[in-house]
């Protein structure tokens, strides 16, 4: 009987370690505080950045936190969730007074086939998109930007969207789809969007769509459609993007050109031009937008940097508006 004992007892302790083995999971904390100090000219065309007004201004550009955690379910099987927040560190309070987890909050299921997440998340199509601005959508006032690089359009929660249900495939042969569909619930109209990257080595190709009724639920379904593209060269990466997009019937198009070079080993030089060929923020008639931007960032570690940054925007019929920029970013 004690023998048997013994081996029953064996059988659970090796039971629980294979458990143990499959259940494997972890929690990260991470995130990144970016700050500037930027002066304006107080024009009158509106930037999707940060300026000064004409003054100096501390500006936050779009610090967050994550937290982020995965399991290990066997056979190549994974479950995990991402909660990212924004907020202001010049003030401590959370970006524009918005929700806790207003940048991402997604439960995710993974394995070979690819990965589902539900929640709240930026639709494919901007995800896609702001890796070919240098400074990545980051809120700073040189970004190209999402008015430009979306032309007009926004989803049913500006960039991104709720109550989404979405798949990334596995990368085959160098390329990755995908998908998303947003629920109204009622309240709003659904989105589905989707995008298709192919990258192989230095070369990275890209398309997107995305269609809604907008975040007001319009009577008329808007859309939007890139098409994205960048060569690393090694010592400069230019990149550039072109979208057309319907909003409330209006056609819009824009594009954007830019680049990012090496300097040294600790430095990186930026530079973009954009231009939406109506920013609708003239009544009455349609204004041409024009932006250009300049900047540098040089790493004093891994995880931080000091950047300066230079840009100037101008809409048709409007006063142009440049601003100069610095400051810090530190990423845990």
């Amino acid at each position: 009987m004690k023998q048997q004992f013994k081996h029953l007892a064996a059988l659970a302790v090796l039971t629980a370690a294979a458990s143990a083995a499959h259940a494997q999971s972890s929690v990260t904390i991470s995130g990144l505080l970016n700050v500037g100090i930027a002066r304006g000219n107080n024009g009158q065309t509106q930037l999707d950045g940060t300026s000064a007004n004409g003054r100096f201004a501390m500006n936050d550009l779009l610090s967050n936190f994550a937290l982020s955690g995965k399991e290990d379910l066997g056979d190549g099987m994974w479950a995990g969730f991402q909660l990212v927040s924004f907020f202001q560190v010049d003030n401590g309070a959370l970006f524009q007074n918005d929700t806790l987890f207003s940048s991402r909050s997604v439960l995710r299921l993974g394995g070979r086939f690819g990965e589902v997440y539900m929640g709240r998340s930026l639709t494919p199509a901007n995800f896609q998109i702001l890796f070919y601005d240098p400074w990545g959508w980051n809120a700073s006032s040189a970004q190209v930007g999402w008015q430009i690089q979306t032309a007009n359009y926004k989803s049913t929660s500006y960039l991104r969207t709720n109550n989404t249900v979405g798949y990334v495939s596995p990368q085959l042969y160098g390329f990755t789809l995908s998908l998303a569909h947003s629920s109204g619930e009622n309240a709003l109209s659904n989105d589905d969007g989707a995008a298709l990257d192919y990258k192989n080595g230095a070369l990275s190709l890209g398309v997107g769509y995305d269609q809604s009724h907008g975040m007001t639920n319009g009577p008329t379904k808007d859309h939007m459609a890139d098409v994205v593209a960048a060569y690393d060269f090694g010592f400069i990466k230019p990149m550039a993007t072109y979208t057309s997009s319907k909003v409330n019937n209006v056609s819009y198009r824009a594009y954007s050109l830019a680049a990012t070079a090496p300097v040294g080993v600790q430095g990186t030089l930026k530079a973009a031009y954009g231009r939406l060929n109506d920013c609708a923020c003239v009544v009455g008639e349609r204004a041409a937008l024009s932006k250009i931007s300049l900047g540098y960032q040089h790493d004093l570690s891994k995880r931080t940097a000091l950047f300066a940054n230079l840009s100037r925007a101008k809409a048709r019929t409007l006063s142009a508006t440049n601003t100069v920029e610095v400051g810090i970013q530190h990423g845990f």
